[in-house]
């Protein structure tokens, strides 16, 4: 399977794509910084601005055929104020939506599918709290847009939701197992689902 992995240099990215390289996927790193990528464990490396539109287009037109993406961009700030939003929402938001802008068609094709790692921050129809709760709901959003688009091709979009990510949360190992264990999973069982990852 044709993978790319979006953060890929963050905790989470690196143990994504290890375990995936691990099982034969082929892997397509993706993130801003070029030093950082260079240890990740992946087929391909690909540094790019995901809050760049234009720069996504062309990542999506480099690698051509794709069976998931898997977008782990992350970011987090407290607070509820436009100042916050701003710092937000090109990193939660923007980045995911060019994300699908761009690779869509592809993941048509292949009945592939998509997945992000949410917060328990979002409480499904409760209004947001915070800036970074709005801004992870609004990307999950986005996501259950994908998937009725996707699922009618065969393909899925699914969110997996944390508390937090490491030691005292979701260890990163366990979300790896979870995506890896998503990307065999039949899509029909996993389109538009919002699964709980929350292990305390």
């Amino acid at each position: 399977m044709r993978v790319v992995v979006t953060g890929a240099s963050g905790i989470a990215g690196r143990a994504v794509c290890s375990l995936l390289r691990e099982r034969g996927d082929t892997v397509i790193a993706v993130g801003t910084d070029a030093g950082r990528l260079a240890s990740v464990d992946a087929a391909e490396r690909m540094v790019a601005d995901l809050t760049d539109a234009d720069a996504v287009r062309a990542l999506a037109a480099d690698l051509g055929p794709v069976d998931a993406v898997l977008h782990l961009v992350g970011g987090w700030r407290g607070g509820d104020s436009a100042e916050v939003d701003a710092w937000l929402r090109p990193r939660l938001v923007d980045s995911l939506a060019h994300v699908i802008a761009a690779f869509e068609a592809a993941l048509t094709a292949s009945a592939g599918r998509l997945a992000i790692v949410s917060s328990t921050a979002v409480k499904p129809d409760a209004e947001p709290t915070s800036s970074y709760a709005r801004a992870k709901a609004d990307a999950e959003g986005l996501v259950a847009e994908l998937g009725d688009r996707l699922g009618a091709a065969g393909g899925a979009a699914t969110v997996f939701v944390i508390r937090s990510l490491g030691e005292e949360g979701t260890p990163a190992a366990v979300l790896a197992e979870r995506l890896a264990a998503w990307l065999d999973a039949p899509a029909a069982s996993v389109n538009g689902a919002r699964v709980s990852l929350t292990l305390r």
